[in-house]
């Protein structure tokens, strides 16, 4: 499976956002490693479970962020966000209703990954170079 590699063309420019999205890929990654080793159930569940609790938490905090700063393209985010829960809840009812097949595979390889990667570089490199003209660099204390 492809693994997505972390490289200066993800980088959103803001060290909150920037660090979130290396733990969705970290994990995503993971997701692809469990599947394709047919680790058990056990490490794909944990992983599915945390990658909704992540998501929720990082597009929560993604969506304050630019509500904060009156982000003219927070509704555009916020229905994109929503698509891809959807898609993520899709894929663990799926895995939940068939266990590991070609198709589940192929949802997280292609699906996921070609999501969280265009989503980075298209509509977050955008959030990340209003932010920063805003003055808000994210750094963590």
């Amino acid at each position: 499976m492809t693994k997505i590699e972390w490289d200066s063309s993800l980088s959103v420019g803001v060290e909150l956002i920037d660090e979130q999205h290396k733990m969705l890929i970290q994990r995503l990654n993971d997701l692809s490693s469990a599947i394709e080793m047919t680790q058990g159930e056990g490490g794909i569940v944990q992983t599915l479970d945390f990658l909704i609790e992540y998501t929720d938490f990082h597009f929560s905090a993604e969506e304050k962020c630019m509500a904060e700063h009156d982000y003219p393209g927070l509704d555009h985010q916020k229905k994109q966000h929503e698509e891809f829960k959807a898609s993520l809840k899709n894929l663990v009812d799926d895995y939940e209703y068939e266990g590991v097949t070609r198709a589940l595979t192929t949802s997280v390889n292609v699906f996921l990954h070609n999501w969280l990667v265009n989503h980075i570089k298209g509509v977050d490199h955008k959030l990340g170079e209003f932010l920063q003209e805003k003055g808000f660099t994210g750094k963590t204390p």
